[in-house]
């Protein structure tokens, strides 16, 4: 079977499963707790990829930006959070906060191509771009957002971990707020834009 058969085989295999574990879970009553930091982190220099071509500190000024950490093999957590991400996004359609960035960032790229990450992230909406990079770049950006990983590579034995939180980066590109999943996304969306609107 050709490779981009059995990825699209299996990305929608854990897509579907995603799915259908989120509807499964009981609905939350309110939304994720939104931590929003009084004082803004700013966010040191990182240099990743994105099939548009670099994407470093300069790509986040002038917008609104939120991003989330996983890879391609997650078999559930990664399609359900990155399906939450995409509702998020057509909520925040509905709010004055206009220009908003969706970010999907591979931790993986080892076994994650930049036009695979890409492919990943636009199956669940064309607005969300993928990006991944060298460990050391990722390491970088990730640390700034407080967002942990690690690859473990032992043998036969290849494990990822990673911290499942929504960072929001503000127009200056800095750290200016996180959310954990499990949210009311109309909710959590109006929640944002109020927050952005104060700032």
């Amino acid at each position: 079977m050709p490779r981009s058969v059995a990825f699209t085989a299996l990305m929608g295999l854990a897509i579907a499963l995603g799915l259908l574990i989120a509807r499964l879970s009981p609905a939350p009553e309110a939304p994720g707790p939104l931590e929003w930091l009084d004082t803004p982190r700013p966010v040191g220099a990182f240099t990743l990829l994105s099939t548009q071509g670099t994407f470093d500190q300069r790509s986040l000024a002038g917008r609104w930006s939120i991003v989330l950490f996983g890879f391609l093999q997650c078999p559930d957590l990664c399609p359900t959070t990155m399906s939450q991400l995409a509702s998020l996004g057509r909520g925040l359609a509905d709010q004055p906060l206009r220009d908003v960035q969706l970010l999907f960032v591979s931790v993986d790229p080892g076994r994650d191509s930049v036009a695979e990450v890409d492919r990943y992230a636009r199956f669940f909406d064309a607005s969300i771009l993928g990006v991944t990079g060298d460990p050391v770049e990722l390491e970088h950006f990730a640390s700034d957002l407080g967002v942990r990983f690690s690859v473990s590579i032992d043998g036969g034995d290849y494990s990822v971990a990673h911290s499942v939180t929504f960072s929001v980066i503000d127009p200056q590109g800095r750290l200016h707020g996180r959310f954990r999943p499990g949210f009311d996304a109309p909710r959590l969306a109006a929640q944002l834009a109020a927050k952005a609107s104060q700032t």
